[in-house]
């Protein structure tokens, strides 16, 4: 069962350095170290955390150390405890390793902090390499079309702000409240029920920075009303604020 908890732990940290491994071609080798104390008190913990940090850091081809004391709430029936400090360091190759056994730094290290160690039970591991999947698609750069026929839509909307991301609203559309007379959209109302990018318009002047403002101000489930139009691409732009929302820039609510 001991093996089971050391082995979970290998895993995981293989999926961090893995890249290491292809770039090598072979296989890293895990080096861990649990040490039982005979004084297992909190500062005696600390100070072989400290020595571990001082002597046996920052060695030539290592990918991947750390050290800490045991996790004190986990106490399941697989947790192992016959331990009060862990030492976790992934080299790049077993020569790497061979080099750190015989280090100066390594062996003073030893000398210095033995006479308190009660067990020290070392875990050699070689790391196969892994290749993680693709990821998904990330929710906050996927794509949101416009309707083919809002193209050019140039009016006032109302809608639920779904999610944001950066500068940028997603709106769901509730209700087109006005066309104004210079938009060429073939069907306003194809709005009603999509989600839309809205975005401030990207133009010089106060009021422009007015309307990035008050775009970064909104927050998700917000229901607005805004002034846009489909300037390029499949974004609304928005061109003015209300006099309400004019006024909740200033006051930076």
């Amino acid at each position: 069962m001991k093996l089971i908890c050391s082995s979970v732990f290998l895993l995981a940290l293989g999926l961090v350095v893995q890249a290491v491994a292809a770039e090598r071609g072979g296989h890293m080798l895990a080096h861990m170290v649990f040490f039982e104390l005979k004084e297992d008190t909190p500062a005696a913990r600390e100070k072989l955390v400290e020595a571990c940090k001082k002597y046996l850091s920052g060695h030539d081809r290592i990918a991947h150390f750390s050290v800490g004391t045991i996790a004190e709430d986990l106490k399941r029936d697989v947790n192992d405890r016959d331990f009060d400090v862990a030492l976790h360091v992934v080299f790049k190759d077993k020569a790497a390793h061979d080099k750190y056994q015989t280090h100066e730094r390594h062996l003073k290290f030893i000398e210095e902090c033995k006479e308190n160690w009660k067990k020290v039970r070392v875990f050699d591991s070689y790391l196969s390499p892994y290749h993680a999947p693709e990821e998904a698609p990330d929710a906050t750069s996927a794509r949101i079309p416009l309707p083919d026929p809002a193209g050019s839509f140039a009016g006032m909307i109302q809608g639920k702000v779904v999610s944001k991301r950066h500068g940028q609203i997603v709106l769901l559309v509730d209700k087109v409240l006005d066309e104004w007379k210079h938009s060429k959209s073939k069907d306003a109302n194809s709005l009603i029920g999509k989600q839309v990018l809205v975005e401030a318009f990207k133009g010089e002047g106060n009021g422009s920075s007015a309307v990035a403002r008050f775009v970064e101000m909104v927050k998700e489930g917000e229901v607005i009303a805004v002034d846009v139009a489909n300037k390029e691409g499949e974004v609304l732009s928005i061109l003015e604020l209300t006099e309400e929302q004019r006024e909740r820039v200033k006051k930076g609510e």
